[in-house]
């Protein structure tokens, strides 16, 4: 397992839970970023992005970058939010360009499948909903979670929770 992130800490906290799990030699962390994950073409049988890819910059060439990383027949997992309308002008860019089904073929991925997940739609819903409970005192991260609960509440019916898969192609041959 190769696990790819922006941040330091989130590099450091990784490693020192897959030490905690005795994974440690199982397993690779390294700073980097979707566009530019700096492992070698069709290196992974499977990438998996979690709640990442709206914030990639350009969005394409992230989805070029599993492209190129992922073997023929390679897996890729996505999971993020989409527009209920891409029009929907309370939405940020970065989520109002967000489309995967159109997107994956795109970059070359086939059997592309992107499902609804209203079951963690509603979870996330009830989530931002009891953060808003709490009591933040002087806690700044907790009061830094309560400004992203108004600002998700304040568009979440604009929002559809979403889950896709693709694979890449058996052949070697290049993303368009």
């Amino acid at each position: 397992m190769v696990g790819i992130d922006f941040s330091e800490v989130a590099i450091k906290q990784a490693r020192r839970r897959t030490e905690e799990l005795r994974l440690a030699d199982r397993a690779d962390f390294q700073v980097g970023e979707l566009i530019a994950t700096k492992l070698s073409a069709a290196s992974v049988d499977a990438v998996l992005v979690v709640d990442s890819l709206q914030f990639a910059d350009p969005l394409p060439d992230a989805l070029q970058e599993c492209r190129r990383i992922v073997r023929p027949g390679g897996r890729v997992v996505l999971t993020c939010w989409e527009p209920v309308d891409a029009d929907d002008e309370r939405l940020s860019p970065r989520l109002r360009q967000m489309d995967l089904g159109r997107q994956l073929p795109r970059a070359g991925f086939v059997d592309v499948e992107v499902n609804d997940k209203s079951a963690w739609r509603l979870a996330e819903h009830a989530l931002w909903r009891e953060v808003l409970t709490l009591e933040a005192g002087d806690d700044p991260a907790l009061r830094s979670m309560q400004e992203e609960a108004q600002r998700m509440l304040a568009i979440f019916d604009g929002l559809r929770r979403v889950l896709a898969t693709a694979r890449a192609p058996r052949t070697a041959s290049s993303p368009p």
